[in-house]
This record gives C-alpha cells, structure tokens and sequence, in this order.
C-alpha cells in the first residue's frame, strides 16, 4: 500500500543546488578580496571614496548620516579604480552612487549558475506539489507513527493505518482526524500522529465498506435519476418523493446515467429526513 515518497530527496537537490551556488559565491568572494588587498585598496574607505562622519542613529538604515571624501592620502580615483570595491557592504553603501559590492562571475561560473538556478527553480516547483500531495487530509491513507497522550484503553495503537475519512477541529485548536481501516475499524489519532503513507489511494476497500455499511444500516430504495451535478444527484423515489443525495453519500450514483432506474441504500438519517421510513 505504501507509495514512493520523494521529498527528502527533493529537498536534498535543492540543498545540494543552494550549496554549489554559495559555493560559487564564496569563490567569487575570495577572488574579489585577494585582488583587493593585491592592488592595495584603501581599508578605511574600502575602496569607496568616501567614510561616514556623522549618524543620528535613528535609523537602522542609516539614511540620516553625513559622509566626507577618504583622507588617506595613497586613496586616489586611479588607486580605487585599480583596486574596486572590497568585497563587503554595509548600510551606508546603498546611499552612494557605485558604492555597492556585488560578485563577479568568470563566463563558467555564469553557465553553472544558469543551470543550478533553473534545476533549483524547477525542483522547488516539483518540491510544492509534493508537499501538497503528501501533506494529511481527507481521502489519504495514514500510518500512526507516534502514540497518543491520555488513557491507554483509549490511545490509538501505534501502526494503525486507515482512510481519512474526516478532520475535526476542536474549539482549542487542536485536530483529530476520522480514520477507517481496512477491516472497517474507526479511529479518532490526532493529526500529529500520523503520516500520509498514500496520498492517492486505491477506494476499492473503503468504497466496499461504505458499501457494506449502508446495506446493514441503510434503506433500499429503487429510484429514477432526474438530474445529475458535480457532486449530487436528484432523485425520485416509487412514491414520488424527489430530493437531492450528495454522491459522497451513494457513490454508486456516480456512474448512474440520468433517467435510469436503480436501486441505491440510502443512509438512515438521508431516509428519516425525506420522510421514507
């Protein structure tokens, strides 16, 4: 029953894509720093031009200070343009024309990074449907993988595996979610419990179930199929009762042609509401 889940590796590409692109940074970086200090860029400035001579503080962006040109006097345009930037920003460099530092790739390392940021956004995409399809809700299968808190006659035993049949939010904020196993068992595990071990599953057991459920506690009743939408049906009985039934609670009508005759076991509460029994 269990299916392929590929998550962790997904996850593990695009950690392996976010590493070998810091690591081209990194690269980039030092390449950048040892030019600098071979070219003997001015450390007081950092090859700006310029250092801050005031700041109010008042803002953590430092929008508000005052700067003057670079004392030292071995800083030149020529000196600074030989030696760029040293490889670091810090609040103010946004606030001056060509102030800012950014990394500087060789043609490679432009080609690898191309490539390693369409693999990171195309994993990241497939990373998302993923999470969506393996993330716990209605119509999967669960495993119970942690045990539960409380009374040990009523924790739901450790490898249980079921159906989701419903999620229930209590006024805490706290979830339970209605699962059926393959012997028609119901449990009520919370939703930390579990894991999703089939998030598309084959319906043939929990459809026979259901199947079995109503033949035991439902009412048979032969009725023409009127009209059909998305998810009901309308129907009208031999005594002339029209009403609607949701498919989700006679799946058999799915398949059921409009004006055709059929019999369907409609559930208890379904009968007592349109006045059947």
């Amino acid at each position: 029953m269990t299916k392929v889940n590929i998550l962790e590796s997904l996850r593990s590409r695009l950690n392996k894509c976010r590493s070998e692109l810091n690591a081209i940074d990194h690269q980039a970086h030092e390449r950048a720093s040892s030019h600098f200090n071979a070219s003997g860029g001015c450390t007081k400035c950092r090859g700006r031009g310029w250092t801050v001579t005031w700041d109010t503080m008042d803002s953590m962006t430092g929008c508000y200070h005052e700067s003057e040109s670079c004392s030292e006097e071995n800083c030149t345009p020529e000196s600074r343009a030989k030696s760029g930037l040293m490889p670091s920003n810090n609040k103010y460099d946004g606030f001056h024309d060509g102030s800012r530092w950014s990394h500087t790739y060789t043609d490679e390392e432009i080609a690898k990074r191309n490539i390693l940021n369409t693999d990171l956004v195309h994993t990241g995409r497939e990373l998302s449907i993923e999470e969506a399809r393996w993330s716990l809700g209605k119509g999967k299968v669960v495993r119970v993988e942690r045990a539960g808190r409380g009374p040990k006659a009523r924790r739901v035993p450790v490898g249980v595996e079921g159906f989701v049949k419903h999620i229930h939010t209590n006024e805490w904020g706290g979830q339970k979610c209605l699962i059926v196993d393959a012997g028609g068992k119901e449990w009520w595990p919370s939703m930390k419990q579990v894991d999703v071990i089939d998030p598309k599953p084959d319906m043939t057991i929990w459809n026979n179930i259901d199947k079995d459920k109503r033949v035991k506690t439902g009412l048979p009743v032969i009725v023409t199929i009127k009209r059909k939408s998305a998810k009901a049906a309308l129907i009208k009985t031999t005594r002339a009762a029209e009403f609607w039934i949701p498919m989700s609670q006679v799946p058999e009508l799915k398949n059921a042609s409009v004006g055709s005759v059929t019999s369907v076991d409609l559930p208890m509460w379904l009968a007592k509401k349109n006045n059947l029994c």
